[in-house]
């Protein structure tokens, strides 16, 4: 048939004449599915429709979402958080998630991010979808592979390390901007720790902890 200028994208174009054109740059019809490598044939579309509780909700969308992003390969466990990291008082349960192989946990590394921040995002995404119509609803923790445990226990250490030098200077020492999550564990790591004090400062992103003596 007379192509009039059309770009043509194989025999699919050539038996439908009102194909809409392709996007400039892009390799696939607008008409055509795309499947990355990885994935199975059926994915999820949407949220599970009928989740037996608010745990069922958010291990489904956590299930769905690596799913989604060909992390097929993944284990997905709860518990009941245990530390001033999981959240204890604020956080339901908390969602571990580990590589099946050596190359899935490779992989789970871009899920955790720089310092963690696409780890909080998904935390965030997945919580969202749960509170969706809910007045109150449960919050959940996503640790990736240990590394929030293992955070914790850094910045715990250097909660630790910082007091002592306030002790021994009386100088006024702030540490690196860090998300609430990692605030809160300075916070209450030297809440009772003698000879100091600490406190929140900045905005945003910026926030950073404080460590000085105490009054």
């Amino acid at each position: 048939g007379g192509g009039g200028g059309r770009e043509r994208s194989g025999g699919r174009d050539r038996d439908r004449e009102d194909a809409p054109p392709r996007a400039r740059g892009s390799s696939v019809h607008p008409d055509e599915e795309v499947q990355i490598p990885g994935t199975p044939d059926e994915l999820p579309m949407r949220p599970i429709a009928d989740p037996a509780d608010d745990m069922d909700l958010a291990g489904s969308t956590l299930r769905d979402i690596l799913t989604l992003l060909g992390l097929t390969t993944t284990e997905i466990t709860a518990r009941v958080p245990d530390s001033d990291g999981d959240g204890i008082g604020l956080i339901e349960q908390v969602f571990d998630i580990f590589g099946a192989d050596d190359d899935t946990s490779d992989e789970l590394g871009v899920l955790i991010g720089r310092r963690g921040e696409t780890l909080a995002s998904l935390q965030y995404v997945v919580n969202t979808i749960v509170a969706r119509g809910q007045q109150k609803a449960p919050v959940f923790g996503i640790d990736i592979e240990g590394y929030k445990r293992r955070r914790e226990q850094m910045l715990i250490d250097l909660a630790k390390e910082i007091a002592q030098e306030v002790r021994e200077t009386g100088d006024v020492i702030t540490l690196e901007p860090m998300p609430a999550y990692e605030r809160r564990i300075i916070h209450l790591t030297l809440r009772e720790e003698p000879g100091v004090k600490t406190e929140s400062v900045g905005t945003g992103d910026n926030r950073q902890v404080e460590v000085m003596p105490a009054d």
